[in-house]
């Protein structure tokens, strides 16, 4: 198999970082919702998706379709990879929020429970992670306080003993500027959060220590819709990234990923079709 092959199905379903937190549980918390909002909006019963590598020669051993079930309470989501990996996803809605998350890969069954309070803020995030060929049970509960709607600090509980305190430090116009960790009083990670004068988000930064800098994980463009049309991720443990780009519809529905790598060099593209 192609290399582009396996980096485009790998990032297209795995792409998320495990740090970040404010990004991952209130950020892109909030961007899935709105996505499924639109697909609602839009009267989307089914998506589905093609992969073609670099050489536009299409990947036939990869498979993707989502299914909006039961008047859009639920959203059934089937990918299978090149890798021979197979993952079910079971999402379950209430009041255009997602509230229950269940995926099955292989051997490693995850569920996660969303709770918000009356204005739609995540107040709690509970994963529960079981892994049958290594015999292997895991919990972590992610809990937010917020104050005028806007996190103060969320403490992270593994196993229901190891916890992590994070705050949340807000530039002057009240965005999150800074997201710090402390474990046992002591700093073990701090992020960066940096805006364009729309108050989207553009950077998320951290220090690397090895070139004793500030460098970025994640770089952000927008289209003039607002939309997110270029992601820029760096590759943990490396210098190397990715870019993905972005291509929407009049009706705001992605119909295309284009993968390149930090050659600009294409390692290929998903393609969506609706109906």
């Amino acid at each position: 198999m192609q290399r582009s092959a396996l980096l485009l199905t790998f990032f297209f379903i795995f792409c998320k970082t495990n740090a970040q937190y404010y990004y991952n549980d209130v950020v892109s918390l909030k961007s899935s919702n709105s996505i499924y909002s639109n697909l609602i909006s839009n009267n989307v019963h089914e998506v589905t998706a093609t992969n073609v590598q670099s050489d536009n020669t299409p990947s036939e051993d990869f498979a993707y379709s989502k299914l909006i079930k039961n008047n859009g309470a639920v959203v059934l989501t089937h990918t299978e990879l090149e890798t021979g990996s197979i993952s079910n996803r079971y999402d379950t809605y209430a009041n255009g929020l997602l509230v229950q998350s269940q995926d099955s890969t292989d051997n490693v069954r995850t569920t996660v429970l969303y709770n918000y309070d009356n204005k739609g803020n995540i107040v709690t995030i509970q994963t529960t992670t079981d892994d049958t060929a290594m015999s292997t049970h895991s919990t972590e509960l992610h809990k937010w306080f917020y104050t005028a709607d806007i996190p103060d600090s969320m403490i992270r509980v593994k196993d229901n003993t190891d916890s992590t305190i994070i705050h949340f430090k807000k530039d002057e116009q009240q965005h999150i500027a800074e997201e710090i960790w402390l474990k046992k009083n002591r700093e073990i990670e701090h992020y960066y959060y940096y805006y364009n004068d729309a108050g989207m988000l553009t950077d998320i930064v951290r220090f690397n220590t090895k070139a004793q800098q500030l460098l970025p994980d994640f770089l952000f463009e927008y289209d003039e819709q607002g939309m997110i049309s270029q992601l820029t991720q760096v590759l943990e443990g490396s210098s190397d990234y990715i870019i993905w780009q972005y291509v929407y519809n009049d009706k705001r529905l992605k119909t295309k990923d284009v993968l390149f790598n930090k050659q600009h060099e294409l390692l290929g593209t998903v393609t969506y079709q609706y109906r």
